[in-house]
């Protein structure tokens, strides 16, 4: 028990340079997914399964991104 509330007691700190970097890979993966998404939308290969999984990604980038914007606006202000 003493050995999981040490774990959940600490705190980590990760440097601007670790996030900004993070972030430069959601974005740049978000516009693959999206651009696989418009290659393959009228293709015969598109069908409910490809379309939920790419879309579940690509939401999934999609929130990120806006928590990646929101977070910059608050370092410039």
């Amino acid at each position: 028990m003493g050995l999981v509330a040490l774990v959940s007691n600490t705190q980590t700190s990760f440097p601007i340079e670790i996030i900004s970097q993070g972030g430069a890979l959601a974005t740049i993966s978000l516009m693959i997914f999206l651009t696989i998404e418009l290659l393959i939308l009228d293709t015969k290969y598109w069908n409910k399964w490809v379309s939920g999984n790419l879309d579940s990604s690509s939401g999934t980038l999609l929130v990120l991104f806006v928590a990646i914007v929101v977070f910059n606006i608050i370092v410039v202000l």
